[in-house]
């Protein structure tokens, strides 16, 4: 069985920030992205897909809301599109994916 420990130096690697999605919207040609436009203060404005509609996950659900985000991914290509980061979530009970929260926090503030 393959290890899955990383090594510290390669966590601190990851990049995460408190971002402000100021618009959600459904991906026309596909049943499970939703199209996150997020703030992240004086860092700018990104794009970044979120594969969760088939939990009943809607725009709604992010429209508005600070979450935690990785931004220092390699952009990914999504139907035509670029994403630029990764919104963190976590694994609850039933599997569907719980998403952190960063209510509350200075947008773009880092995470470490």
């Amino acid at each position: 069985m393959e290890s899955t420990t990383i090594a510290i130096e390669d966590f601190n690697k990851i990049t995460m920030m408190v971002g402000m999605v100021e618009q959600a919207e459904d991906v026309e040609k596909s049943t499970k992205l939703i199209r996150l436009h997020v703030d992240f203060g004086h860092y700018g404005k990104r794009t970044i897909f979120t594969g969760v509609r088939t939990y009943g996950y809607t725009a709604d659900d992010f429209s508005g809301k600070q979450f935690l985000f990785v931004v220092n991914l390699e952009p990914r290509k999504m139907i035509g599109e670029e994403s630029q980061g990764m919104i963190l979530a976590v694994d609850s009970i039933n599997g569907k994916p719980l998403f952190i929260s960063g209510e509350g926090l200075p947008i773009g503030s880092p995470i470490r």
